[in-house]
């Protein structure tokens, strides 16, 4: 499994092998993932801040909260086609 996807894994343990699947052979889910693993690191970068700007912060939990459901909507749809 490529070291990249850990962190989606994480978040969707039951699709591992259709993550590392579709991260081998989709380009728009690699880049989907890809989206998510720089927002979600973002998003720790913030709350490690002092200062962090709470809006900020905010807009980024909703991005990846979408990028999330993104992510598990193409899992699903790869799971009906199965």
């Amino acid at each position: 499994m490529n070291k990249k996807i850990i962190s989606i894994v994480q978040v969707f343990p039951d699709f591992e092998e259709q993550i590392d699947f579709l991260f081998r052979t989709d380009e728009n889910f690699r880049d989907l993932c890809s989206d998510y693993i720089l927002c979600a690191v973002t998003v720790q970068n913030i709350k490690k801040q002092a200062d962090a700007d709470i809006e900020s912060r905010e807009e980024y939990e909703e991005l990846q909260q979408h990028l999330e459901e993104e992510i598990l909507q193409n899992l699903m749809k790869d799971k009906d086609s199965l």
